[in-house]
């Protein structure tokens, strides 16, 4: 797949996944110059939510982040990222339902998270998550919301390593239920998506992988967990 169109966008390896999909990364305080350049191939639905936005700095991030998502589309469909019609699919679920290209058959995924735009397409139903490390009390926050196996897990680690192995459930976990299209409109404690190294299969037809993000160029650290999950047919196990 060819990003030349939206600058420094990178492709990452996603070991284990199938050869049709495919995750992009960018960096969104690197992109506002080009996204204001090209904001046009938004839609009024996408330019009513980004204005909508209380602070400037969101709306920036938003209207970034659905522009990286159109060129993408745009380099795997042939299509222009402003003709690509996004809608609810069929039958929607919950208040807000994943959406779909209404003339495609590529299926995408979009999550950021602070400077981190991902975006996932496949040529089946897939979800993708980033989230930025939780501080500990909004880990403890999210630790009951989990699965029993998953809390049980959690809660025999050391204190100071409970947060990032919760952001990392988290991630998990929000890749299935996007993936699935529905969102937390599932309850989040019934799956059991894995708090060890490796990700669980807890819904049969899914497989879910973490990502590795390249690390932030210069002496700049983040601490980000991210997580795709994909559609597998039974021989794709």
């Amino acid at each position: 797949m060819s990003g030349s169109t939206v600058p420094g966008l990178v492709e990452l390896a996603v070991p284990g996944a199938l050869a049709d999909v495919r995750v992009v990364l960018a960096r969104a305080s690197l992109l506002n110059g080009w996204a204001e350049s090209v904001r046009d191939c938004l839609d009024d639905d996408e330019r009513a939510r980004g204005a909508a936005f209380r602070f400037e700095s969101d709306r920036r991030r938003f209207v970034v982040a659905h522009c990286v998502l159109r060129h993408v589309l745009s380099a795997r469909t042939g299509a222009a990222p402003g003709s690509l019609r996004l809608g609810p699919p069929v039958p929607a679920q919950g208040p807000r339902p994943k959406p779909r290209l209404e003339d495609h058959d590529l299926r995408f995924s979009l999550s950021h998270s602070g400077d981190l735009v991902l975006v996932a397409t496949a040529e089946r139903e897939v979800g993708v998550d980033v989230e930025h490390l939780q501080d500990p009390v909004a880990a403890e926050e999210v630790l009951p919301l989990l699965h029993p196996a998953e809390i049980a897990t959690l809660r025999a680690l050391p204190a100071a390593d409970r947060p990032a192995a919760v952001t990392t459930v988290w991630a998990r976990k929000e890749s299935l239920l996007k993936a699935m299209g529905s969102g937390l409109f599932r309850d989040p404690s019934v799956d059991e998506v894995g708090a060890g190294p490796v990700p669980g299969r807890p819904v049969t037809g899914w497989r879910i992988l973490d990502l590795d993000l390249p690390p932030v160029p210069g002496p700049a650290r983040e601490d980000v967990r991210a997580a795709l999950t994909v559609r597998v047919l039974p021989d794709q196990r």
